[in-house]
């Protein structure tokens, strides 16, 4: 019987790769059942289900994996995805008084869920912009970026903080205005499963990477064909896919440099997410 290789990640324009491995059915020789599934939660809720068993690999964010993993969490990175950074857009409601990032001192901030990415940044905001994140920090949860809509609609949270590109549509309509960036000094997405799962099915996973390498080249070899795929799949402007495409380098391959892991833990023992450093071993899986 063919096992399942059940991958799960946000509906955004980093993920086309996977849309592609599905649409093409690209492993229908492989010796597994490759599916891809959306996660409009983001990062907390994919690792909510790799606890549940319910994904074997996700495609999520460096910080929240790390943290996921110091809370107790049974997970392990494989390896690197994007090595660009991701720039995140801090959010309000076009209705807000708020023009700057500063003016959100002390303002409660909605999030997805605690430990993603929307949470996490947000502490990294405060520490960038010399605020105590540990005592000037509130937090909404609303669960994905439609309740984060809805949330700041109805003032349930001051700002929200999501990747600039897909949240663009909502500023665009005047729906939301964007106060400020804030970008991840590290390799911001990671590929992460089980422990395990990579020990068990480590021929899969190779696999996976492999056909990711291919698709991700593409992507870039081929940019006018991708611009057209992220307008139509994702309702962005050409320009923004543009802009985009331009600025994200890949990596999809084992492990994660040294430097990167050590900025993401560093500062979130800085900024009290971590009660402690981890060691590398602790978070990425032995090659």
């Amino acid at each position: 019987m063919t096992q399942p290789l059940r991958v799960g990640g946000v509906p955004e324009h980093f993920n086309t790769p996977f849309y592609r491995a599905a649409e093409r059915d690209l492993f229908a020789d492989a010796p597994f059942d490759y599916s891809f599934t959306e996660y409009f939660g983001g990062t907390g809720q994919m690792l909510a289900a790799l606890d549940a068993g319910e994904l074997d690999v996700a495609v999520l964010l460096t910080e929240g994996v790390v943290t996921h993993i110091a809370k107790g969490g049974d997970a392990t990175i494989l390896g690197t995805y994007v090595t660009s950074p991701l720039v995140w857009g801090v959010h309000v409601h076009a209705e807000a008084p708020y023009a700057s990032i500063e003016e959100l001192r002390g303002q409660p901030f909605a999030i997805s869920r605690p430990r993603s990415g929307s949470h996490i940044m947000a502490y990294v905001l405060a520490a960038d912009h010399g605020w105590d994140p540990r005592s000037e920090m509130s937090f909404e949860q609303v669960g994905d970026l439609a309740g984060a809509r809805t949330a700041l609609a109805e003032g349930r949270g001051t700002a929200f903080m999501w990747e600039k590109f897909t949240t663009k549509p909502v500023v665009d309509s005047g729906e939301w205005r964007r106060v400020g960036t804030c970008a991840t000094p590290w390799a911001p997405f990671v590929i992460v499963s089980r422990r395990d799962f990579a020990r068990e099915r480590a021929d899969d996973l190779n696999t996976l990477f492999a056909t990711l390498q291919t698709l991700t080249a593409e992507m870039t070899q081929e940019p006018e064909a991708t611009i057209a795929e992220v307008v139509s799949r994702f309702g962005q402007r050409p320009e923004d896919a543009a802009a985009w495409l331009e600025q994200t380098t890949w990596a999809e391959r084992p492990g994660i440099d040294q430097p990167d892991l050590s900025r993401v833990i560093d500062t979130l023992t800085d900024v009290g997410v971590l009660d402690a450093p981890l060691a590398p071993e602790e978070v990425l899986f032995p090659r």
